[in-house]
């Protein structure tokens, strides 16, 4: 029998059938209607969520294989760009990591302190992440770098503040070095309470050694949204 399909293996496929659908369904070689490099360059930088739906410009895009096309292109690079970034980022974290650990390593080998039972209960400290108002990653092109969230290196209950506008239901959280490799992760409902859109997800960022990393957010069917993390 045939492997079952992986939820984000299913996502990839869907959308590249959804992708393949609009670049040969709404030819419009006049280009009729077309907003325009300047607009799609900005599409491009935004994440693909909610917010996108009643923007006029979007559903051009969406409906003009053309302008959908030349989109896709310039989304590609937005990644590349944002990719080489963050392998820069990486270099850094890393010696500062390696740093970090070995006095880390010598000061636990000196301590006499004991140690925490492995079958120990994790006890989760309660934190908000709000992300009212922050700069994604995938928007700082050609910008200064988006300050970091700092949480501890220890077992956090996430009570994470959605961006404005967003919508309830279930969505996924990562903890990662790139989004392409997580090594946390947990899902959480989404309510909105007050205006605010909440979530809460418990993640034991004791797995992790400390630096920078990346704290990543979807729902389905939209893309990872990541914001800078820094892990003390």
């Amino acid at each position: 029998m045939p492997r079952p399909e992986s939820p984000d293996a299913q996502f990839d496929r869907l959308k590249s059938q959804l992708q393949n659908s609009i670049l040969s369904d709404y030819p419009n070689p006049e280009r009729k209607g077309c907003p325009g490099d300047a607009v799609l360059k900005e599409l491009a930088a935004r994440p693909l969520d909610d917010s996108l739906e009643g923007d006029p410009r979007w559903h051009h895009v969406t409906h003009c294989s053309e302008c959908y096309r030349d989109f896709l292109g310039l989304r590609a690079e937005f990644r590349r760009k944002a990719k080489a970034r963050l392998a820069k980022i990486g270099v850094a974290a890393a010696t500062a990591t390696a740093l970090i650990v070995g006095g880390t390593f010598l000061a636990i080998r000196g301590s006499t302190s004991a140690k925490r039972p492995l079958n120990a209960e994790l006890v989760f400290r309660q934190r908000i992440v709000d992300l009212q108002g922050r700069a994604m990653t995938r928007s700082e092109e050609g910008k200064e770098d988006t300050k970091a969230i700092v949480l501890q290196r220890e077992p956090e209950a996430l009570t994470i503040r959605l961006p404005f506008g967003s919508r309830e239901g279930e969505y996924e959280v990562r903890i990662a070095k790139s989004a392409d490799h997580p090594l946390l992760s947990a899902t959480g409902d989404a309510r909105v309470e007050n205006g605010t859109t909440a979530l809460t997800a418990k993640m034991d960022l004791s797995r992790l050694t400390a630096g920078n990393y990346f704290i990543c957010l979807r729902r389905l069917p939209w893309d990872w949204t990541c914001y800078p993390l820094l892990v003390r």
